[in-house]
């Protein structure tokens, strides 16, 4: 996957600081909201139409983040978090500028994501590449597109809608799955999905 900076030169002066600085707080929130299990403080940081990709084996899905479908499973993915005693850590790394005019910027950034179990031990999950695209609204940057890419697999399935027979994305959600059929020993199962 290659990413080319269109009007934005790495090292480039020529940009509004205060802008880059919105950018980079609204960013950087993302991490905290989603951590302290602020959902509406967290969708507060989309556009109402915005655009959120994964991968799930290799296979694009793209869904509406704001989506009464989603914010719904975002929150019983918050509520499963604070139930199990897992306190998640987005840590907001490298950041890499690929375009950023007046009103729009998009940008990569890198983050580590951590897990604290039970307060006893913090565990690493895995890197994540986020691909961010952002609009000005009002006066205020807003994440108009995120695209997450991870470096291994999470346990997060994709669902088959009956109605469409097209892949479609359920939300992210824990798997249900008989003790049979889930290995305990693994490591995914074990830290947890994002």
């Amino acid at each position: 996957m290659s990413f080319i900076a269109k009007s934005q030169e790495v090292g480039s002066f020529e940009f509004n600081v205060a802008d880059r600085i919105a950018i980079d707080d609204v960013i950087d929130a993302y991490g905290f909201y989603w951590d302290s299990n602020q959902l509406d403080q967290f969708l507060s940081l989309f556009t109402d139409d915005a655009i959120g990709v994964i991968y799930n084996n290799e296979t694009k899905v793209t869904y509406n983040i704001k989506s009464e479908e989603q914010i719904k499973s975002d929150q019983e993915r918050m509520n499963y978090f604070v139930q199990k005693g897992m306190q998640r850590r987005h840590m907001m790394a490298n950041t890499i500028l690929l375009e950023f005019t007046e009103y729009e910027a998009s940008l990569l950034k890198y983050m580590t994501l951590l897990t604290t179990n039970q307060k006893t031990k913090t565990e690493f999950v895995t890197p994540i590449l986020y691909r961010f695209k952002l609009k000005k609204v009002d006066g205020i940057w807003k994440i108009s597109f995120r695209e997450i890419i991870v470096d291994k697999p999470l346990d997060k399935p994709l669902e088959i809608s009956s109605n469409n027979k097209k892949k479609s994305r359920k939300g992210m959600l824990l798997p249900t799955r008989s003790d049979k059929k889930l290995n305990k020993d693994r490591m995914d199962y074990k830290k947890g999905i994002n």
